[in-house]
């Protein structure tokens, strides 16, 4: 072989490798993969905040509610913030986790103004939302939740397993809220004291 020729012949080569190699380089960082990427939204209504976030390979582990309502139908769990009802100053919140059986509901509460080892009821109402509760129009029970039970400093919660409903079935058809009501005085339900909206694409205050 003419040696002019190898010597070229192993410029050339040595020329092109380290180009193929950049090229495969740059390939691979078009675009990039964000189905990991975090969003964070909020939405207040009478108190009320909610934040998604999303984990790594797209699965969604929490999700907001805001005025629009709509909720990945992955979604596991979601939280809606509690308002005071009847200037009664409790607030807290509601959080819904998807377990492989159904929902889970626990609500968190402060501000009791009840002895401690008192029992409150609580419900999630369908075909209303906190407004019409504290207008005196409220929606059917849906749900009985656990009562709430008022703890030392005023704080109170409990947790309910729902069966057979996911949690973004909560956040589809007519618009939906849970509340928590009064000292049970007598045989009448009492008014609520603590509400927060579920929001839907069809509901929502």
């Amino acid at each position: 072989m003419n040696p002019i020729t190898s010597i070229l012949g192993a410029k050339r080569t040595a020329t092109i490798l380290p180009l193929a190699v950049l090229l495969l380089a740059l390939s691979g960082c078009g675009g990039g993969d964000t189905s990991g990427e975090s969003v964070t939204t909020s939405a207040e209504t009478g108190g009320e905040e909610t934040t998604p976030a999303r984990t790594s390979g797209g699965e969604t582990t929490s999700a907001s509610t805001s005025e629009e309502g709509t909720v990945p139908a992955d979604v596991l769990s979601a939280t809606v913030g509690l308002s005071p009802s009847q200037d009664s100053g409790v607030n807290g919140i509601a959080i819904l986790t998807d377990t492989p059986s159904g929902t889970d509901v626990t609500i968190n509460v402060r501000n009791l103004r009840s002895q401690p080892g008192v029992e409150h009821l609580a419900h999630i109402h369908e075909g209303g939302t906190c407004t019409n509760e504290r207008e005196g129009n409220g929606a059917v029970v849906q749900y009985v939740l656990d009562t709430v039970t008022t703890g030392q400093g005023g704080n109170g919660s409990s947790t309910t397993a729902i069966p057979d409903v996911t949690v973004p079935q909560f956040f589809s058809g007519a618009p939906k809220y849970v509340d928590v009501h009064a000292e049970t005085t007598g045989d009448e339900v009492p008014p609520s004291i603590s509400c927060a909206d579920i929001y839907t694409t069809t509901g929502g205050d």
